[in-house]
C-alpha cells in the first residue's frame, strides 16, 4: 500500500472508532477512545517516514506494509 493510502486508511478506522465510542456503554467507549489515540500515534509515525508497517486491529483486523515510493 502506498503511503497516502496508508495515511487514509488510519484516518478513516480511527474517525469509525471515535463515531462508534459515542454510542458505547462508557468502559467499551473508554476502550475504544484509547484505540483512536492508538492509531494517532501510528498515523504521526507513517507521516514522518518512522514506520513503514503496522496493524490494525479495530474495527477490523489488518496487517499494512508500506510500499516504496
Amino acid at each position: 500500500m502506498s503511503r497516502p493510502s496508508a495515511i487514509a486508511l488510519i484516518v478513516k478506522s480511527r474517525k469509525a472508532l471515535l463515531a462508534d465510542a459515542s454510542e458505547r456503554l462508557p468502559a467499551d467507549a473508554t476502550r475504544l477512545h484509547n484505540a483512536a489515540e492508538r492509531l494517532l500515534s501510528v498515523l504521526l509515525d507513517v507521516r514522518a517516514g518512522r514506520v513503514d508497517t503496522f496493524e490494525l486491529t479495530e474495527p477490523t483486523r489488518m496487517h499494512v506494509v508500506i510500499s516504496a515510493d
